[in-house]
């Protein structure tokens, strides 16, 4: 008889990496949003066919990421739009002066800048608000976190500057005020989140003369992707 030899060698398994939380505000989201918008005259210069009111829905495309974002809205009658048309493009930069960053809470005052366009035509007529601005802004930023997967965050900002039609330098005032929140619910797909949210646009555009003085208000629900 040959004699055997048997070695036995023991894998230790070792446990599966934990994945870390996203830190807070550092996520950017892509996603699209329903807007429910009033655009509402304020003077008593137009004539009825001037006056370009509306009550209708936008859809709004938007890209949130930390300092930047963008958004671009638009309505027609595939939106129920019956009598007009119209668009908005916004970029916003932003820097945020913390007062608290912790690893579950932020606290900050926003410091921002924003460029936008407005634009509203009614069909079969010639009548067309146009309306370019820059507004300085700031106001509050919070974000805290909910358990291991949920983090919310919240901002408000008041903002002043100026709006001018197309080919002028100057052509009055607008003051904005816009504010929202967002529900992340990180970890869905793989490494992606999802993002819920809620955002309230108000503009009071003043403009020389009386045809273009408007209120835009607008209620939007958000649903987008952050990675």
């Amino acid at each position: 008889m040959l004699p055997v030899h048997a070695n036995a060698q023991m894998f230790s398994i070792g446990e599966p990496e934990q994945r870390t939380a996203r830190p807070l505000g550092s996520a950017t989201i892509f996603g699209v949003a329903w807007d429910f918008a009033d655009f509402t005259y304020q003077a008593e210069g137009a004539e009825d066919f001037q006056r370009l009111d509306y009550s209708d829905s936008l859809i709004r495309l938007f890209l949130i990421s930390p300092g930047l974002d963008i958004s671009l809205a638009f309505g027609g009658s595939f939106t129920g739009m019956n009598d007009h048309s119209a668009v908005n493009l916004n970029a916003r930069l932003y820097n945020n002066l913390f007062i608290q960053r912790r690893p579950n809470f932020q606290l900050a005052i926003p410091i921002q800048l924003t460029t936008d366009l407005m634009q509203v035509r009614r069909n079969e007529t010639s009548a067309e608000f146009q309306q370019s601005s820059l507004i300085f802004g700031t106001g509050a930023y919070s974000a805290f976190r909910l358990g291991d997967r949920f983090s919310f965050n919240l901002k408000a900002t008041p903002n002043y500057g100026f709006s001018f039609s197309q080919g002028s330098l100057f052509g009055g005032g607008l003051f904005r005020f816009d504010s929202g929140g967002y529900l992340m619910i990180d970890r869905l797909f793989g490494d992606t989140a999802l993002s819920i949210g809620y955002n309230f646009d108000y503009r009071a555009y003043r403009i020389e003369g009386d045809l273009n003085d408007y209120d835009f208000t607008s209620h939007s629900i958000s649903l987008g992707i952050a990675f």
